[in-house]
């Protein structure tokens, strides 16, 4: 127990939610298919996350330790991420789909996509499409740039909070299992996207790696964008401009494209500060419980 409070707070958070899954799966057992291997898979990945973060408090000069220590809370985000088309599908049945489009028909109209069809075109279709696909690279340049810059609990602090919103997210795709409009509402749309070239490329491309995973509320695109633009209004104001166009093309694209219902994209911006508050406060508390674990070995 002492070891793993001497651990970093986002090895803490990290591994406390793969338990969450691994109990979350032992619960549900039966009516998960694969579910030992998948529990398996959630033990291995949260030892492994520990292993990693004491082996670089024990060579804190290895350059490929740290490299790996630093790359540890991606793997966790892609691989629970991943691992979600395991458990939404089964936990929490049945979709929630019929109700997410009856939230929108409150908020825009009964026809899905007469609020935005004025804007159709295959230029502006390119253009969101590329900003949806920054969702993948925003956050990650904003981590390097703290980490290059040496500024080391900066990069801790906003590294939590992203952390934290990934996890949030997601557990709401377990709460409100959801495939989004692209696929309930298909066949439903007066207007086509007009998807050509490199639009088409880039969305198959989406398709092929998010899978049909049951991720659409919360937005978790909106929510993480606007967590790492809070972030950067912090500590990167520079930043902050330079991202604020294509994250503002990134959360018009997820309703555009048809990715995320209006709803989703509300949910979403909603938790972003909450997340941010929520990490703070959280941070602080693990990071002290770290410290006195460390000074009470010296």
């Amino acid at each position: 127990m002492l070891l793993f409070r001497k651990a970093r707070p986002v090895t803490q958070l990290s591994v406390l939610f793969l338990l969450f899954l691994f109990a979350l799966t032992i619960l549900n057992y039966s009516r998960i298919p694969g579910a030992g291997i998948l529990a398996l898979r959630y033990g291995a990945a949260g030892v492994a996350v520990f292993f990693t973060d004491w082996t670089s408090r024990k060579r804190p000069h290895s350059a490929l330790i740290k490299f790996i220590y630093i790359l540890m809370p991606l793997f966790v985000i892609l691989f629970t991420f991943d691992s979600m088309g395991h458990l939404t599908a089964y936990i929490n049945p049945p979709d929630k789909d019929a109700l997410l489009a009856r939230l929108d028909s409150y908020i825009v109209g009964p026809v899905p996509d007469a609020w935005l069809e004025w804007m159709i075109s295959p230029a502006l279709t390119v253009i969101l499409q590329v900003c949806y696909t920054s969702y993948y690279f925003i956050p990650i340049i904003f981590c390097l740039i703290l980490l290059f810059g040496k500024e080391v609990e900066k990069f801790d602090i906003a590294l939590f909070g992203i952390t934290l919103g990934f996890f949030v997210s997601y557990i709401g795709y377990i709460i409100v299992p959801a495939l989004g409009p692209r696929y309930y509402l298909e066949g439903q749309f007066t207007h086509s996207l007009m998807r050509d070239g490199l639009a088409r490329a880039i969305n198959s491309t989406l398709n092929f790696l998010e899978g049909t995973n049951r991720d659409a509320f919360p937005s978790g695109h909106t929510e993480i964008v606007l967590i790492v633009l809070m972030y950067a209004w912090r500590y990167k104001r520079l930043f902050f401009w330079l991202a604020l166009p294509l994250a503002s093309g990134l959360v018009l694209a997820t309703m555009y494209l048809r990715y995320h219902y209006v709803v989703d994209v509300i949910a979403g911006a909603l938790l972003a500060p909450v997340c941010v508050r929520a990490a703070d406060w959280l941070y602080g508390k693990l990071a002290v419980i770290a410290s006195e674990a460390k000074q009470s070995q010296v």
